[in-house]
């Protein structure tokens, strides 16, 4: 049987040290260890850009008192990487400090050998993993696999920061699908979610990848992309119509898919909230259904007399 493979990177800078974790990290047979040793704190980062590890096996049995500080210093460089943290004798409050923080283990050097270290590495990893899929199901929607209201909302204020630093203005677009109710009563709440559905694709499909995409709630779409160059209101909204036509144009359909759009503008000169943004596009988008609406009645043929 294939060994599994971890890559690990080991941060430490005790003089002499690395003779110790390299005999331990020899002494594991059931995993294949492939590691990078750190002695820098400063070198960390680049080490991290240059190649993600499996795992940081952080040993802070030398800074005396500066433990935590820096603990804190790579949890902060990468968040996403499972830490364990090795103490030079046993310190509870450090522990639970750290783990508190973030460290997935904190070992006591003394007691390591190359089973308990294996162990500790693979349920790190393990358990890293499950928070990261815990992390993605809070903020995505389990029905169409956009972002829901709060994903889209704390990626939208970091985007908004971005913007105010940057001078790039944002456009906000609000969507709303047009007759779910009836659909839902006429073909049963099963097609109102392949309804739903279907609309998540058409963004999908108009927008670009980078763009932030979300549902926050029933009918109501939303997306955030960068305003400029190619990207204005009119290229947008006919993108958006063009998709929806494609859509439309498919055989089989038990109905055609309507979908309303509003857009606004965040112009980073004059902030406003996302909440204000919303509100903009949202009243945008009702506008344009009520004289869509305006415009089909006054142009119904008249009925017979």
């Amino acid at each position: 049987m294939e060994k599994s493979k971890i890559k690990v990177l080991l941060v430490e800078d005790n003089p002499g040290g690395f003779p110790f974790w390299e005999k331990l990290l020899e002494e594991i047979r059931d995993t294949d260890i492939q590691f990078v040793h750190i002695k820098r704190l400063s070198d960390v980062a680049q080490c991290l850009a240059a190649e993600a590890p499996d795992v940081v096996l952080l040993d802070l049995s030398l800074p005396r008192g500066r433990e935590l500080e820096v603990f804190l210093s790579i949890y902060a460089m990468a968040p996403a990487i499972p830490i364990l943290v090795v103490l030079a004798g046993d310190d509870p409050k450090l522990a639970v400090q750290t783990a508190l923080e973030g460290a997935q283990d904190c070992l006591v050097k003394s007691d390591l050998n190359g089973f308990l270290l294996s162990r500790s590495m693979r349920y790190a990893i393990g358990r890293q993993q499950h928070l990261k899929q815990l992390r993605a199901f809070s903020v995505i929607d389990e029905l169409t696999g956009l972002y829901n209201r709060r994903g889209f909302l704390t990626l939208a204020d970091q985007q908004i920061k971005m913007s105010n630093r940057t001078g790039q203005a944002l456009l906000l677009v609000f969507a709303d699908v047009d007759g779910l109710k009836a659909i839902n009563d006429k073909f049963g709440h099963h097609r109102g979610d392949l309804a739903l559905m279907e609309a998540a694709h058409v963004l999908r499909e108009a927008f670009r990848e980078t763009d932030i995409l979300g549902r926050l709630g029933g009918d109501e779409f939303v997306a955030l992309l960068t305003y400029g160059g190619s990207v204005n209101e009119e290229t947008l909204v006919k993108r958006f119509l063009e998709t929806l036509g494609e859509h439309n144009s498919y055989p089989e359909r038990n109905f055609n898919l309507s979908v309303s759009i509003g857009i606004a503008i965040y112009d980073p000169h004059s902030p406003c909230s996302i909440g204000d943004l919303l509100v903009a596009a949202d009243t945008a988008m009702y506008q344009g259904k009520k004289l869509r609406a305006t415009s089909v009645k006054n142009n119904a043929v008249p009925d017979p007399d």
